[in-house]
């Protein structure tokens, strides 16, 4: 093994407001030498040196905090850069392959943890890139980077609480990120945190004024809490900007106009067979046809699903080939409860757009429900084949398939269930009937026992309870 006599460091510096827990007894610390001991002891105590050595110092009204390796591997660093080549001509699989080479040779370089993370989180291996995010940070305690991209790889995995941890602490030693501050109010949005979701929007906006998904955000949450006006506005800067597609489109969609639909415009729509679309003097404005969308829409986010599919319903009625409309109202048909209306909007979403694998994704789930398996498993299947299956559809599949008797078929589709969201408490259930079908009854106990141990309340844990009873 060749070693260097170099060593690797990283540095930050921190403004001495950043953290509250420098009030107070700091703050009335004169000494120079008091002031250093305090500041290493406390940043000792919160970070740790890891695999290196932690130096602490103040200048100019700063915290500069430095972390230098204890050795680096001129082998490993070969192999490293190796890697990097890689990962930028996007060749994953074998990036991957020399970071965990360059590991083997120095396992102690928080460099190659990190690339490594970032390589997993881009072929979309969450559980994999989350824990080499964390050993890159337990190797050196304020590699920043690694806190983003770990908070952004727990919100992919909907472990919310421990997002909200890491892109928080990555916002204390780079407050200036837009990323992070977008991705700290996806999670504070799910927490249904709207003040703090609207906070963390506004400073994404602020630090990167183009960011249309930190406008659509807001939008979404100003419309949720009735607020039109400030929700429109974001709305239009999301047309205005115009850069992405599909954003621009839910965009238009979901103005909501301030001003109450006539009564007249009501009559108009909710009339009988004079008002059918081929009488073309009875048709409504453009403006208030997408009124009918719009309303739909704001009450969906208000989980008023039933007046969400009537909004719909009325704006089919008139714009019959939206595809995009057809999928809405599935969705707010299968939340209320009403699986083959769903079903048939599904179909109509595809009928129109045959292209979009959310929607095969969808009428999947649907079908299960309605007990058609075998038409669910299509669904399915063309849903992977247009790139888009979640952890619950996975789920479905694996379960199906467990009912067809293909447990290998079943335990691998039950496992990219696990692997997308570590939370799922069906899937990792499903494994566990997998692997009593297979005879392996100590697997299935310690994934029953998992799943009873789980910090989670869900019904699956008293069947998981059950199960366990019947194995002993």
């Amino acid at each position: 093994m060749k070693t260097s006599n170099e060593e690797k460091q990283l540095s930050v510096a921190l403004r001495l407001d950043v953290l509250s827990a420098l009030n107070g007894e700091f703050a009335i610390l004169d000494e120079h030498i008091e002031r250093e001991a305090f500041l290493r002891n406390f940043f000792g105590e919160r970070y740790g040196d890891g695999a290196g050595k932690l130096f602490v110092n103040e200048t100019q009204g700063q915290i500069v905090l430095i972390w230098k390796s204890d050795r680096v591997d001129v082998q490993a660093e070969a192999v490293h850069h190796e890697a990097l080549g890689h990962a930028k001509s996007k060749n994953y699989g074998e990036a991957i392959n020399r970071w965990v080479k360059a590991i083997s040779l120095n396992p102690s370089d928080p460099d190659y943890y990190f690339h490594l993370g970032i390589a997993f989180f881009e072929t979309k291996n969450y559980t994999e890139s989350i824990e080499n995010l964390a050993k890159a940070l337990a190797l050196c305690p304020i590699y920043y980077k690694a806190r983003l991209i770990l908070g952004t790889a727990y919100l992919k995995t909907r472990k919310y609480d421990d997002a909200a941890k890491h892109l928080e602490e990555s916002l204390i030693f780079y407050p200036k990120h837009p990323l992070a501050h977008l991705n700290l109010a996806a999670v504070y949005s799910i927490q249904r945190k709207y003040d703090s979701a609207i906070k963390m929007l506004l400073k994404t906006v602020e630090l990167s004024p183009n960011e249309v998904r930190a406008h659509f955000g807001l939008g979404k949450i100003y419309t949720s809490k009735r607020e039109f006006d400030r929700a429109n506005r974001h709305f239009e800067t999301v047309i205005a900007l115009n850069s992405n597609a599909e954003l621009t489109i839910h965009a238009k969609r979901a103005m909501v106009s301030t001003v109450a639909i006539s009564e007249h415009t009501s009559v108009l729509a909710d009339s009988g067979k004079k008002n059918e679309p081929n009488n073309v003097a009875s048709v409504p404005e453009a403006k208030v046809v997408e009124r009918f969308y719009q309303e739909g829409f704001r009450a969906y986010l208000q989980t008023d699903y039933d007046k969400s599919s009537h909004m719909y319903n009325k704006y089919l009625k008139y714009r019959p080939e939206d595809d995009f409309v057809w999928f809405s109202l599935g969705e707010a048909e299968l939340r209320s409860g009403n699986v083959r209306a769903s079903a048939d909007a599904f179909r109509q979403a595809i009928k129109h757009n045959s292209k979009k694998a959310v929607y095969y994704k969808e009428l999947g789930v649907a079908y299960n429900y309605l007990d058609r398996k075998e038409d669910a498993l299509q669904c399915l299947e063309k849903a992977e084949q247009l790139g888009k299956v979640d952890s619950v559809a996975y789920t479905i599949w694996g379960k199906i398939l467990i009912e067809k008797g293909l447990i290998e078929d079943a335990v691998e589709r039950l496992e990219e269930a696990v692997k997308l969201n570590n939370n799922n408490l069906l899937a990792r259930y499903n494994l566990a009937i997998a692997a009593m079908k297979n005879n392996q009854r100590d697997l299935a106990s310690n994934i029953l026992h998992e799943i009873s141990r789980a910090p989670i309340e869900s019904p699956i844990k008293e069947e998981a309870e059950t199960a366990l009873r019947e194995l002993m």
